[in-house]
């Protein structure tokens, strides 16, 4: 075999193996960026739930604030009546993260992308009001 077909087949092996691994990459980093933005409505919709919960049984004119990430993708957010949810676009579709509350809930999530401070406050009605502090 002469240097040159060597070198040629090497440079070949090589290219196949790049294009193998830069393929496989590209999967894992898909994957593992839904799976962040799963993790983060989940958990947001359980925080807004749990503390909605609390400070509903402690009664009117408590308050409380608490930080969530919110994802991106985020489609529709919806506070109303027992309900908490975010709606995502992942893996081409839509997905819902929703918490069913004691307390009856109103309000306001932000649809953006980051960390916000919300704050829960228990109305005089009975009503937790759930906005971006």
């Amino acid at each position: 075999m002469k240097r040159g077909q060597a070198a040629l087949e090497y440079l070949i092996l090589v290219g196949v193996l790049l294009v193998l691994l830069i393929t496989i990459f590209n999967y894992v980093f898909f994957h593992s960026s839904q799976n962040i933005k799963i993790e983060q409505a989940e958990d947001s919709v359980q925080t807004l739930g749990k503390t909605a919960d609390t400070i509903y049984t402690l009664g009117p004119g408590n308050r409380d604030f608490v930080y969530v990430n919110m994802p991106g993708s985020i489609k529709e957010t919806r506070i109303e009546e027992n309900l908490i949810m975010i709606r995502l676009t992942l893996f081409g579709g839509d997905s819902d993260f929703y918490v069913y509350t004691n307390a009856q809930v109103n309000g306001t999530l932000p649809t953006e992308k980051g960390r916000y401070k919300i704050k829960l406050e228990t109305l005089d009605s009975g009503v937790v009001q759930i906005e971006r502090a």
